[in-house]
């Protein structure tokens, strides 16, 4: 199994912006929470409000909104423009999972809870330390064998 890494977010929104960029082709992201006032992710093309089988709910109860979306380079600023405002990544979207060639990569859970951030070792990490330098991550480390999923 790839090494994982735990994640400390600074920046919650850069580091999912940084993230959905690196991911970006052959990939799906997820979100999960109160979606009310991101309804425009529902009308994107591919838009599923189905899990798959790497992308999951997360909160079982009480059921909360939940759409997975394809993660194109083409369609990461509309994605954002739905996200981004009024700070709703953070405040009102609970779990971000971003998946790619069937492989979860990234997961933020408990609105970015800071134990609760981590990343598959197949993301570089010279990126990692580029968002540690650039203020965006407080801090990673590896994940221990036994928090691996």
């Amino acid at each position: 199994m790839d090494q994982q890494y735990w994640l400390v977010a600074r920046d919650k929104p850069g580091l999912l912006i940084a993230l959905m960029r690196a991911l970006a082709e052959d990939a799906h992201i997820s979100f999960e929470g109160d979606l009310s006032r991101c309804r425009e992710l529902f009308a994107f093309p591919g838009a599923s409000t189905q899990e798959t089988e790497v992308l999951r709910r997360n909160t079982l109860y009480a059921v909360q909104d939940f759409v997975v979306l394809p993660l194109e380079s083409d369609g990461i600023r509309a994605i954002l423009d739905a996200v981004l405002p009024e700070g709703r990544v953070v405040h009102d979207i609970v779990h971000v999972q971003i998946e790619r060639a069937g492989r979860l990569e990234f997961g933020a859970y408990d609105n970015f809870h800071r134990e609760c951030i981590g990343c598959s070792g197949r993301i570089p990490r010279e990126l990692l330390e580029r968002l540690r330098v650039n203020g965006v991550l407080r801090s990673y480390k590896p994940a221990p064998p036994q928090a691996k999923r």
